[in-house]
């Protein structure tokens, strides 16, 4: 299976024109693309069909067709992640109804009658917002903000966005709705994208020759020219892309038209302009070139828990047992958006890079985020605010591009009471955390351990302190967590209560500490 990979570079050179002028070429494509884009998802939302607007925009706005594609397939893109979100915004809404109303009668046992009437007026707010997302849904329609809602919203005011006058705001509206225009790519096509030609320069860099609109060649040309492209990251792959292209060309000019497509040669290379406050960038995005893969769970495996503050990392041999166990931190809380990718990105490295030399699996969590902060709701503030900085499916986006690259598989799993599982097999067993333990229990799985329940029914629950639990008769017709369920359940009071003793005790005194050890 074919894996995409988007690579980026800045625009620096032009061929025949200076910076400012190639930029302002560039910005008047994208100001062209963007109106279209605007009136495009216009007339599909008031229910037309895209099939029946492409020859009138041809026309219109004298495009080729290939532009209207990109624009088409780009506004797919975005209604189609408009309406995913809808589906995730109502059941999250559905989650803080319920909860609102556990806080109403929780206010209401206790004769708060102001807290009761405050969860009332959020109570009704969730219900209104859940019933305006349930109609768009049950009507299709999708709601996009072409520019943003947060720079839409400044024109109401003014003066403390630093705007002297609704002209100055509206000149940054419209560069905001036109710095980024997309360029569709095709397999048979030549170099992969019939729009955006690259060739391969004596040095090795890329020159990409843009087709212009017609509409815009009497005053820029036919053409832009890029000179001097070079990609940091995923060059090569370019590159690669570009030779299996020639390739494609040579095979279908001796062998003809049906035999080329039959063979997996040629690949499409579809690039994204995007305009930020140092100028322009370029992406390029194309199928990624096989990688063989090294690791063998026959080996045994690595499990990875996934924390708001850090990776639990386990490593089993072949029959599950643990061999190695160990900790990356993972703080992305008052972090930026980019700090925190690189800092995620480099808890990653490591993780995949141990299972390289390892030669074993990655195994983490089959979790979103919705569930996991769910579970996570019974933890400190100061947990609960790292976690609203934390972002589970670009941890997990991470791990399956990065273990791709490197010929790491990465397998996720169930993760079904695997807290609870560890904390009673294997924390005290072989004095790991309870996230280590957990990651434990993901490795297992993946190899097929046994997860039956332990004849000592005891749990440590912390500070010292051991909960017993018990069983209900074991049956054959029901699947083992069934019964770890009814464990689950035994432990959780255990578990708050221990949580909200340690919260009155504050942190531990160190001198106290030393004297208990000696």
């Amino acid at each position: 299976m074919q894996h995409p990979g988007t690579y980026q570079t800045r625009v620096a050179v032009y061929v025949g024109v200076e910076r400012k002028a190639g930029d302002a070429v560039l910005s008047a494509y994208g100001e062209l693309y963007g109106r279209v884009e605007h009136k495009l998802f216009a007339e599909v939302a008031a229910g037309r069909s895209v099939v029946s607007l492409k020859r009138p925009y041809l026309q219109r706005y004298r495009i080729p067709a290939r532009m209207f594609n990109a624009v088409r397939v780009s506004l797919e893109g975005r209604m189609a992640s408009v309406r995913a979100q809808q589906k995730l915004r109502v059941d999250s809404l559905g989650q803080r109804i319920a909860q609102a109303e556990r806080r109403i009668r929780a206010a209401a046992g206790h004769g708060h009658r102001e807290q009761v009437h405050q969860q009332k007026r959020r109570w009704a707010a969730l219900q209104s917002q859940r019933a305006a997302l349930q109609a768009d849904m049950e009507a299709g329609r999708v709601r996009l903000c072409f520019g943003s809602k947060q720079l839409w919203r400044k024109q109401h005011h003014l003066e403390e966005n630093g705007y002297a006058s609704h002209q100055e705001w509206l000149r940054d509206w419209r560069e905001a709705r036109s710095d980024e225009f997309f360029v569709l790519g095709s397999r048979d096509e030549t170099a992969g994208c019939q729009l955006c030609v690259a060739t391969v320069a004596d040095d090795g860099s890329l020159t990409l020759r843009l087709r212009l609109p017609d509409c815009l060649a009497p005053e820029h040309g036919k053409y832009l020219t890029l000179q001097g492209v070079r990609f940091a990251y995923g060059h090569a792959q370019v590159l690669a892309a570009l030779e299996s292209n020639a390739e494609y060309t040579r095979y279908r000019r001796e062998h003809g038209e049906q035999a080329v497509r039959a063979t997996v040669l040629g690949q499409a290379i579809s690039y994204r302009f995007k305009r930020n406050a140092k100028g322009w960038r370029v992406f390029a995005t194309t199928d990624m070139m096989e990688v063989p893969v090294v690791t063998d769970k026959r080996r045994g495996a690595i499990g990875v828990d996934l924390n708001a503050d850090h990776l639990a990392v386990a490593e089993t041999d072949v029959s599950g047992n643990p061999v190695h166990a160990f900790r990356v931190p993972l703080v992305t809380y008052g972090k930026s958006r980019h700090q925190a990718e690189a800092i995620i990105g480099d808890a990653v490295a490591r993780v995949v890079a141990y299972a390289r030399a390892a030669g074993k699996p990655i195994v983490i969590e089959r979790l979103d985020f919705r569930q996991k902060k769910a579970a996570l709701k019974g933890e400190s503030r100061r947990y609960r605010r790292m976690l609203s900085s934390f972002s589970y499916g670009k941890i997990k986006a991470f791990f399956l591009s990065r273990g791709y690259r490197q010929g790491v598989e990465v397998r996720q799993v169930n993760p079904a009471f695997s807290s609870v599982i560890g904390r009673v097999k294997f924390m005290e067993r072989y004095g790991l955390s309870v996230h280590q333990a957990a990651a434990l229990v993901l490795a297992r799985r993946l190899l097929g351990c046994s997860e039956r329940i332990p004849r000592r029914r005891v749990a440590p629950v912390g500070h010292g302190v051991q909960v017993a639990f018990t069983v209900p008769a074991r049956k054959r017709v029901k699947h083992v967590w069934t019964y770890w369920g009814a464990v689950s359940g035994q432990l959780g009071p255990a578990l708050a209560a221990q949580h909200r003793l340690g919260r009155r005790r504050g942190p531990p005194n160190p001198a106290q500490a030393a004297r208990r050890v000696a």
